[in-house]
């Protein structure tokens, strides 16, 4: 248990890129109201954070491009068109060349651009999460019975047991489900629920943040298609900090494992090789030691 103390030292959120600054915005909030304070925060981690809809969605084309997905003309016809702007366009030439640009990210798995590309819930559906046809668009169909079986190679296949999972009877008695109250668990489609959309950026929490003096780790897997490294990377540069670490590998086993750039208040950016928009669900490995050697307060 000795190893693990320097964890519990710690009130860390992972994740949920615009929901953590907040959430531990809070905590700050509540910290400075307390005489004395429960919380020992000492900062936060978050991992290919959804962070602000027009950097990080603006920066997939880009991404494309460098990535061999869209050509350099169509590349340039977006840049002229578009003006900077690939979430809402505003002439038929650049909704025209996003459309075409659309179409051909939809040959890839945005979640890991080297993965095949699979149905995120059920191949039964008729319409799924390969198939958006805008930029914006994010579709994710809720189950109706029991799913039909993915391949293995699939990332996504690990829905298909979560069924499973959660629908055993030793499950639902540790989470405290009465007897006879759920009938069936099924994933839901994320684009049905009832929420009203009114945080667009937490790009400020996090400035405000690590300006007073908390630790920041933010970590991109680097084959990530819905939000990019070099987008988060953009925010962060935004920030002005000044360079404490310039960027440089970090290793595993004697192999880069990513890279990585240190800044000013203590705000630490690595790119996770071979990561997708989950790294720790391919590169758990990679993300475990990259995690202890940060919350040890070491190099990475």
């Amino acid at each position: 248990m000795a190893s693990f103390k320097p964890f519990l030292r710690w009130w860390r959120l992972l994740c949920c890129g615009k929901t953590v600054p907040l959430v531990v915005q809070y905590i700050l909030e509540g910290i400075e109201e307390m005489r004395h304070p429960l919380i020992n925060l000492k900062g936060y981690l978050v991992g290919n954070p959804v962070t602000g809809e027009k950097i990080d969605m603006n920066s997939r084309i880009p991404y494309a491009h460098s990535h061999g997905i869209i050509s350099d003309q169509q590349y340039e016809a977006a840049m002229a068109n578009c003006k900077g702007d690939y979430v809402s366009p505003t002439n038929k030439l650049c909704a025209d060349v996003l459309q075409t640009i659309g179409d051909l990210m939809s040959e890839v798995n945005r979640d890991d651009i080297l993965a095949p590309t699979c149905p995120f819930d059920s191949p039964k559906q008729g319409r799924d999460s390969l198939t958006r046809r805008a930029l914006a668009e994010e579709h994710y169909y809720r189950l109706s019975g029991l799913p039909e079986e993915h391949s293995s190679p699939c990332f996504e296949y690990r829905f298909y047991l979560s069924y499973f999972w959660a629908n055993d009877n030793a499950t639902r008695a540790a989470l405290g489900i009465k007897e006879g109250t759920v009938t069936e668990w099924v994933r839901c489609k994320r684009s049905g629920f009832p929420y009203t959309y009114d945080f667009h950026s937490s790009i400020k929490y996090h400035f405000n943040l690590t300006t007073r003096g908390y630790r920041l780790l933010v970590y991109s897997g680097d084959h990530d298609l819905i939000v990019p490294f070099s987008g988060t990377h953009a925010w962060i540069r935004s920030f002005n900090f000044s360079i404490v670490d310039d960027w440089r590998a970090w290793h595993l086993d004697g192999q880069a494992a990513g890279f990585t750039i240190k800044y000013a208040n203590d705000l630490t950016f690595a790119t996770v090789k071979g990561g997708r928009h989950t790294a720790p669900g391919n590169r758990p490995k990679e993300c475990l030691a990259m995690a202890k050697r940060w919350l040890h307060n070491e190099p990475l």
